[in-house]
């Protein structure tokens, strides 16, 4: 029973599996709910799963053909409606040489009531999900990384992330050398399509940024709505600093 269990689980992709996945499996092939524990406990003492976290578990490399386990396989198991983004992403795109041990993977959700934050250490890495409202999800891409196929935000969306969250990017100096970086590989019309999408505040800083890049007519394209007030260049930072006129912006860097 416990090989032909495991099997199944092979069998239907589950290379990280939770306790709940493992009692469909187990109810799919006659087996009661009650005996899905020792089930696990004793694949785990043959050497064949580990838990990797509480009620999550992970067939052992020597078990499947591929790739090592990868840590964005991880992230799209804590969260499979989501994406691999902000500073992470960046990595990804080759936008900052930092080493990360922290991998930040964007959630998206419906209930406001949810935290905002999740956070998980598994496998030497930390995960940190940013939950974003669903309609805010967009600008995603899918890709192949350790033989897995994953979700991740593309070049454009990542600096908009970016702009919008400094924090979870390096900080805004590490934004503007992403940007700096990846002024000849962008598509500048989706990164402003991009921008139209996002709060006003974030289309300043995007006009700012492009304009200091020297990107002609970027004005033109973004066509900012008029505000009468100043907002930060850096939203992570003090509220002090030149104020250009220009894009009603805030220099606090």
């Amino acid at each position: 029973m416990i090989l032909e269990f495991l099997n199944e689980l092979t069998q239907a992709g589950h290379r990280i599996f939770s306790v709940v996945e493992a009692k469909e499996i187990a109810e799919r092939m006659g087996i009661k709910p009650s005996s899905v524990t020792y089930v696990l406990r004793s694949l785990a003492s043959h050497g064949l799963i580990h838990q990797i976290y509480k009620g999550n578990y992970v067939i052992e490399d020597n078990i499947l053909t591929g790739s090592p386990l990868h840590k964005f396989e991880i992230a799209m198991h804590l969260a499979k409606d989501g994406a691999i983004g902000c500073w992470t992403a960046m990595s990804y795109h080759e936008l900052t040489d930092q080493v990360l041990s922290r991998v930040y993977v964007l959630a998206p959700y419906t209930d406001e009531k949810k935290r905002s934050l999740y956070q998980y250490h598994i496998e030497s890495y930390d995960f940190l999900l940013i939950q974003v409202q669903k309609d805010h999800f967009w600008g995603t891409e899918q890709q192949f990384v350790g033989g897995v196929k994953i979700r991740i935000t593309d070049l454009e969306r990542t600096l908009i992330d970016g702009l919008m969250r400094p924090t979870y990017c390096g900080g805004f100096r590490e934004v503007l050398n992403a940007f700096s970086i990846a002024k000849d590989r962008l598509d500048i019309h989706k990164l402003i399509a991009y921008g139209k999408r996002s709060p006003t505040a974030l289309q300043k800083r995007l006009g700012w940024v492009l304009s200091h890049l020297s990107i002609e007519n970027v004005a033109d394209f973004l066509n900012v709505p008029e505000t009468k007030h100043f907002d930060k260049l850096d939203p992570s930072g003090p509220r002090r600093g030149r104020q250009n006129k220009q894009w009603m912006i805030l220099e606090n860097i």
